[in-house]
């Protein structure tokens, strides 16, 4: 039972089902429900420890804010550069590449290390004076291969004649200071220290004392990569350049130092690379000039050689002029004719062969073309043919034997026997001379036109040459003059835009960053140990604890009791009180469902729980409702209700139970109606064995026959036997739980006994 709960619903039936006190159950536990994040557990924790978390918000914060003592504010400097046009960067052809064939990479190139340490050599950046207005003096200032890197500071005395050079040995700036060297005005300083520096008589006199830091120019090389930033600016041909310091005047005047490195070693480099294009192109224009000659001349020795032979467009004779549509219309044409020529042939062969047989007939030599072209031949056809038609003519009137019929018949024969084989033999000689030179002139033909394709693909291939060296010399040729013209052209000069002035303002000043930062981790820090320590509390602290991880069930919550400054209680917490126990009335005579007498035994798993103050309250309640109630103290030990009451302790429970005295000898009315108590009675040695005789039993059946309820404060589960004897005979035990103060793991282990008993937790 806790002192500051608000009450909570007890357990479901299903896991406590309440019994009649005949029939009492054991504890059996449950397993703890998932209830999601506990946010009212942890706002209870954080309000719990809420010093803690203060004081941890309070050291934290102060520690942020003492550390950004220690944090250097920074100055940003900032400055601008026109890159030109970019013309003195154009490529230089396709025949060898240039190294600068798109505009340089001059942030690579300004954060190398070889350029930066070479800014870093220039510009002296190796030594920083403490105030820039001394920086003059540094002017001729160089370092030897064994200087001493460190803090010095050269000290001059009052007349201005002498001076002591000393060195700050270690990193400590309020150190003491070592004496490196002295001497006069006018001579080297700081020979010993590796330097070779002689300043101005004249500035060093009105200077004072001079305070400088010397670097390795490594470490100068990385603290100017470091704090150099240089960006190009969209769609402009411009960088920005800007430079981080904690001196607001170094990072001006360095910057502007950069700057003007910059723009001296661009514009070297610029004109170098303008002069080695220049070179490089007029190297390649040479060469591409030799291009163009020798693929000229290759295409004309081509024509040349094979100008004489066919082409696409030449008639296959040589030496004549015309020109015909194509090459290969020839070359049919003849073949066309060679075949015809050789059909005439064999006609008028077959014709002499019949010819000789003396069968063949004057119609047979229509068709063939050939014989047109003999006029002998083709008279004697006529001749043949008017003879014989006189012939038959003649027949007609005369007889064979006539002389006009013999004369006719003799010429007949000589035409056919003799004239038209001969002409026709002739004809035929005639045609196979002429087909012989037509097969020749095509076979020639065909081998040159097999030729045509290859001189045609080889006479493009060389024009595609020249028209590719011209071209590429074209090309080269307008960049070479380009590049002559750049050489005398101001368009591409780098110029500066702004010059870095004197930051007035730091860039980032991260104290209160820094401050914020220390306040929320402290916070952080002090919730989570707030957390943890809630975490590992072993003392029952929140109502989920009871019925999750120990298993009870709660019938009610009591507050805790509040005492005025005067001594006095509180009214309103008092009544508050006592509806907590009317609460806790109201349940239990649910839970006992009206079966009998209320019999339970109060206990509670350690001592300082409340378990008297429980027991007691709660009779008065029950006797207010005037039920016959029976307060017994069951503590034999250490049992005090007799002094709350104003009683005597003795006889008591242990005197009875001992058969020392009768029942009602123990017996005590109090000022309360209704409301009886039985003290502890005397301190015996073996009370615990009289607590388990049988007499205890019988005594609380005898007791339940006259009270309504019977009430029994045990001792604490953790102290002894005794609380699970009086239990035992009881059947139900109320557990006080005490918000701070119980010990869960006792708790829990005083618990798990139970489960071996006939008692039930209420």
């Amino acid at each position: 039972m806790s002192s500051n709960l608000i009450p909570s619903r007890s357990s479901s039936d299903s896991d406590y089902g309440l019994t009649s006190p005949s029939q009492p159950q054991s504890w059996q536990g449950t397993e703890p429900e998932s209830q999601g994040v506990p946010i009212a557990r942890y706002l209870s924790a954080i309000f719990r420890y809420k010093w803690l978390i203060l004081g941890v918000l309070i050291l934290g914060t102060a520690a942020g804010t003492f550390g950004t003592r220690f944090l250097k504010t920074e100055y940003q400097a900032s400055a601008s550069v026109w890159l030109g046009s970019g013309t003195k960067t154009a490529a230089a052809g396709p025949v060898a590449s240039d190294p600068v064939e798109a505009r340089p990479n001059w942030i690579e190139l300004l954060t190398s290390r070889g350029v930066a340490s070479n800014i870093v050599t220039r510009q002296r950046l190796f030594i920083t004076p403490e105030d820039v207005g001394h920086k003059p003096l540094f002017a001729d200032f160089v370092i030897g291969e064994d200087f001493m890197a460190g803090r010095y500071e050269l000290r001059l005395d009052s007349a201005k004649a002498t001076y002591k050079l000393l060195r700050n040995e270690s990193k400590d700036e309020q150190s003491a200071l070592a004496l490196v060297e002295s001497g006069a005005i006018g001579d080297s300083i700081g020979r010993k220290a590796g330097f070779l520096w002689q300043p101005n008589p004249a500035l060093l006199a009105t200077s004072g004392d001079v305070r400088f830091r010397v670097v390795q120019p490594k470490a100068a090389v990385a603290e100017l990569q470091g704090s150099l930033n240089v960006r190009p600016v969209a769609r402009t041909s411009s960088l920005e350049f800007t430079f981080t310091s904690s001196d607001p005047r170094r990072a001006a005047s360095t910057l502007n130092a950069i700057v003007a490195e910059f723009i001296e070693l661009a514009s070297e480099i610029q004109t170098r690379n303008v002069v080695d294009v220049g070179y490089r192109l007029k190297e390649q224009f040479d060469s591409a000039a030799i291009a163009l000659r020798s693929a000229e001349s290759a295409l004309e020795t081509f024509r040349v050689n094979t100008i004489t032979l066919p082409s696409d467009a030449t008639v296959l004779a040589p030496g004549v002029s015309a020109t015909s549509p194509s090459v290969l219309l020839d070359f049919y044409a003849k073949r066309q004719q060679s075949d015809a020529l050789r059909g005439d042939r064999v006609a008028l062969e077959r014709i002499l062969s019949e010819m000789r047989r003396g069968a063949f007939s004057v119609t047979a030599f229509s068709p063939i073309q050939s014989v047109n072209s003999s006029t002998e031949l083709t008279q004697a056809i006529r001749d043949l043919s008017s003879k014989e038609a006189n012939l038959r003519a003649a027949r007609v009137t005369f007889t064979d034997s006539a002389r006009v019929v013999q004369t006719l018949l003799r010429d007949v024969q000589t035409l056919r026997g003799q004239q038209l084989p001969k002409l026709t033999a002739d004809l035929i000689a005639d045609l196979r001379q002429r087909e012989g030179d037509l097969t020749q002139q095509i076979s020639r033909a065909a081998t040159e036109i097999r030729g045509i394709p290859a001189r045609t693909i080889e006479e493009q291939r060389l024009r595609r040459d020249v028209a590719s060296k011209d071209a590429l010399y074209q090309n080269i040729q307008t960049k070479y003059e380009n590049v002559r013209l750049q050489l005398h052209s101001s368009d591409d000069a780098i110029t500066v835009l702004d010059t870095a002035i004197v930051p007035q303002t730091p860039t980032t000043n991260r104290s209160a960053q820094i401050i914020l930062m220390a306040f929320a981790a402290s916070l952080a820090l002090g919730i989570g140990g707030a957390l943890a320590l809630d975490l590992m509390d072993k003392r029952f602290r929140y109502p989920e604890q009871a019925t999750g991880e120990l298993g009870l069930p709660i019938v009610g919550a009591v507050p805790a009791l509040v005492t005025l400054k005067s001594g006095a209680s509180d009214p309103e917490e008092d009544s508050q009180v006592v509806e907590a126990f009317r609460t806790i009335r109201m349940n239990l005579i649910h839970a006992f469902d009206g079966a009998g007498s209320i019999v339970l035994t109060v206990s509670s798993p350690g001592p300082g729980d409340g378990k008297s103050l429980v027991s007691m309250n709660l009779a008065m309640r029950f006797a207010e409702l005037g039920h016959h109630v029976l307060l017994v103290d069951g503590d034999i030990r250490r049992g005090e209700l007799h002094e709350t009451f104003e009683v005597a302790r003795r006889p008591g429970l242990v005197d009875y139970l001992a058969g020392v005295v009768p029942l009602d000898s123990i017996l005590r009315e109090t000022s309360a109606d209704n409301l009886t108590l039985i003290p502890c009675g005397s301190r015996r040695h073996r009370g615990p064995e009289l607590l388990q005789s049988p007499v205890l039993g019988a005594f609380i059946e005898q007791m339940k026959t006259r009270y309504d309820v019977i009430i029994v404060d045990s001792p604490p589960l953790g102290v002894g036997v005794d609380p699970f004897v009086i239990g035992s005979a009881t059947g139900n035990m109320l557990l006080v739980l005490r918000s701070g103060e119980t010990d869960r793991k006792l708790a829990l282990t005083r618990l798990r006994v139970l489960q071996r008993l006939p008692i039930r937790v209420v």
